[in-house]
C-alpha cells in the first residue's frame, strides 16, 4: 500500500469524496478499494456496469473509476449510458482502468467521451494524482460557475440601477413572478424602491413593518440581526449578508442584503432580496445537483426547503427516518459550504435566480 500522500484527498476536507469503483477482477477492486480508503476517500463497489447503475440510482459520486472490459455491460456502453441518460452526472469525471495499453486504445477511450485512462497493472501513486487532479478540476469549474451566477445577477441589479425606473420596475416584476421581495435601502434605513412581492410581505404584518425609520422586523431580536447586517453592508462595499427574519406563521423570511453603489450618488445603498420559503416556485433538481454536486436524494431535499417544507414533512414525503433527513442535510451543509438552514435557502435561490430570470 502506498503512504497517504499530503493535502489528499481534495479542496474541501470537510466533505468526504465518493468514488465508485468499477472493476470485476475482485483481487484488484479490493486493493483498488484499500488504497482509496486510506487516501480518505468513502468507496462504492461495483462488478460490472449493471451493479454500477444500481448503485447509480441510490449514490451520486465524485468521480468514477471504471474497467473497460466486463462481463454484462463493458466500460464503454456504461459511459455511453451514463452521457446519454445521466445528464445530472455530466460533470462527474469518468477515468477508465483497462490492461490495453496501447496509444490508439487510450485515444478511443478519451474520444468516447472519458476524462482519462490509467493502464493496468495500476500504478497508486499515478491513480491518486489523478483523482485528485480531476476532483480538483471539476471544485474549480463549480466555484466559477457560481461566481459566474453571482456575477450575473449583481450585474442585473446594477444595470436596473443604471437604467432607472422602467429598468428597475422590470427587474421588480421578474422578482414578483418568482414571489422574491425587492427593497432598496437608503442609508437612513429609508425605502426607495420595493415591489409588489416586498409591499405583499409588508401587508401581511407578520415578519416584517415597514415604518417611518425603515424597514424593521417585528421581533427584537430579528430586528436586532437586521439592524447590524444592514449597518455592515452600508460601511463595507460588495458584502452580502444573510439574515433569518422570525414570523408568527411559517417559515422565517430569508434577507439577502447587499452593498450597492447607485450612478451619481455618493451615499451608501443596500439591496435587500427577500424570499418567503412558503411561496417558492419549484427548483429543478438537476440544476442543484450539477451547482453544488448533490445526489439525487440531497437535491430533492434542497427543492423542498426551498419550497418551504419543514423536515418531519420531508420525511415523511421522503418516507425515511428523521436521522435520514438530517444527514442528508449534513451533506448538504458541506457541499455549500452553510451552516444554517435559513444561508442554505438563501444559497440556493440565489445561485438559481439568474437561471429563473431567462426567457
Amino acid at each position: 500500500m502506498t503512504a497517504d500522500q499530503p493535502g489528499s484527498p481534495d479542496l474541501s476536507p470537510e466533505r468526504q469524496r465518493t468514488i465508485l469503483c468499477i472493476e470485476d477482477e475482485a483481487d484488484l477492486r479490493s486493493d483498488i478499494v484499500e488504497e482509496l480508503v486510506a487516501a480518505g476517500y468513502r468507496v462504492v463497489e461495483a462488478s460490472n456496469g449493471r451493479e454500477a447503475l444500481l448503485r447509480l440510482d441510490t449514490t451520486r459520486p465524485d468521480a468514477i473509476l471504471c474497467d473497460i472490459t466486463m462481463p454484462e455491460l463493458g466500460g464503454y456502453e456504461l459511459m455511453a449510458k451514463l452521457r446519454a441518460d445521466r445528464p445530472d452526472l455530466a460533470e462527474v469525471p469518468f477515468i477508465f482502468l483497462t490492461a490495453l495499453a496501447d496509444r490508439a486504445e487510450m485515444l478511443n477511450g478519451k474520444n468516447a467521451g472519458a476524462d482519462d485512462y490509467l493502464v493496468k497493472p495500476v500504478d497508486y501513486d499515478d491513480l491518486l494524482a489523478t483523482v485528485r487532479s480531476r476532483l480538483r478540476l471539476v471544485d474549480r469549474v463549480r466555484q466559477a460557475l457560481l461566481a459566474d451566477l453571482r456575477a450575473q445577477q449583481q450585474q442585473m441589479i446594477e444595470q436596473a440601477v443604471r437604467g432607472g425606473d422602467i429598468t428597475l420596475a422590470a427587474l421588480a416584476a421578474a422578482l414578483d413572478r418568482l414571489s422574491i421581495g425587492i427593497f432598496l435601502l437608503e442609508e437612513s434605513g429609508e425605502v426607495r424602491l420595493t415591489n409588489e412581492a416586498g409591499r405583499q410581505l409588508i401587508g401581511q404584518a407578520d415578519g416584517l413593518a415597514l415604518t417611518g425609520a425603515g424597514l424593521l422586523a417585528r421581533t427584537a431580536r430579528s430586528s436586532q440581526s437586521l439592524k447590524a447586517a444592514l449597518a455592515t453592508v452600508l460601511r463595507e462595499t460588495g458584502s452580502s449578508l444573510t439574515v433569518a427574519v422570525e414570523r408568527e406563521e411559517g417559515h422565517p423570511l430569508v434577507f439577502q442584503l447587499s452593498s450597492l453603489g447607485l450612478p451619481g450618488s455618493n451615499a451608501r445603498h443596500a439591496l435587500a432580496l427577500v424570499v418567503d420559503p412558503d411561496k417558492q416556485p419549484e427548483i429543478s433538481t438537476e440544476v442543484l445537483a450539477s451547482l453544488f454536486g448533490c445526489t439525487a436524494t440531497e437535491a430533492r431535499l434542497a427543492a423542498a426547503l426551498v419550497a418551504g417544507k419543514r423536515l418531519e414533512e420531508i420525511g415523511e414525503e421522503f418516507g425515511v427516518k428523521q436521522t435520514t433527513v438530517t444527514f442528508h442535510l449534513q451533506n448538504l451543509f458541506q457541499k455549500t459550504h452553510t451552516n444554517r438552514q435559513a444561508d442554505l435557502v438563501a444559497l440556493l435561490i440565489r445561485a438559481t435566480v439568474p437561471l429563473s430570470l431567462q426567457p
